[in-house]
């Protein structure tokens, strides 16, 4: 397994859990010194992961780490995507270099990762067990953007139709768009304080803080469980599960 976007919040909670459960595990983001600690972790908890650099806004290296990953695991059958960012601002405020990093990242980012994955994943096919996966995470938000992150809820909505539609081409792949609620992780670590302040109060005034607040654990342990899941759906909303 891959999991790109595993240097903190679902994508290092998911690299640690699957890590523990047994599985190979390679881990890629930017900063190193973040994954080295996603690495230090699975290792306390029993388990073995691996690291690779991956800058995803860098289209050589996004279209490359899955045969880097493949070739330091000895093969590759599962992807998953869960890189993102998202400025906090007013859409009238978002510059136009601004929505560039919001896409990059999370719209064409996640597309090389998932075409440079295609042919580490199809020399997988057809060995004894599961098809290979690929797995991009969605948002909740999509359908009622929240006020002050309308580019991340976009390119969240483009992430999701890059899936669909990879779907569509190669139908010997399993393609898991997974819809997250509202999850416990460092997302917002880098907004400034006062702005963050008034979202949240907007956000809360607005209705859009509703349903249960899930653990970063809590959202992989659940994407993995779509992930094993063979037989089950393919669009899966997080939302509509209960945390107890």
């Amino acid at each position: 397994m891959l999991v790109v976007g595993a240097s903190s919040g679902i994508g290092r909670a998911l690299a640690l859990l699957a890590a523990g459960a047994g599985a190979a595990v390679a881990v890629a983001a930017r900063r190193l010194d973040e994954l080295e600690a996603t690495v230090s972790q699975a290792k306390a908890a029993g388990g073995a992961a691996q690291r690779l650099w991956c800058d995803v806004t860098e289209p050589q290296a996004a279209r490359s780490v899955a045969a880097d990953a493949a070739q330091l695991l000895g093969g590759l059958d599962t992807v998953v995507f869960s890189s993102g960012v998202a400025p906090l601002g007013r859409l009238s405020d978002a510059s136009a270099e601004e929505w560039e990093v919001v896409l990059a990242t999370n719209v064409v980012g996640g597309a090389l990762v998932l075409a440079g994955a295609l042919q580490p994943l199809r020399d997988a096919h057809g060995a004894s067990g599961p098809r290979p996966s690929v797995v991009v995470l969605s948002t909740h938000i999509v359908e009622r953007p929240w006020p002050g992150i309308v580019p991340y809820a976009a390119s969240k909505a483009a992430l999701a139709t890059v899936a669909r539609g990879l779907r569509g081409e190669e139908p010997w792949l399993r393609v898991l768009d997974v819809v997250v609620p509202n999850t416990t992780t460092p997302f917002a670590d880098g907004w400034e304080k006062a702005a963050a302040s008034e979202a949240v109060t907007a956000w809360a005034n607005g209705g859009y803080l509703e349903g249960p607040v899930w653990s970063a654990e809590q959202t992989a342990a659940a994407v993995l469980d779509a992930l094993v899941a063979e037989e089950g759906p393919d669009d899966v909303d997080l939302t509509a599960l209960s945390t107890d």
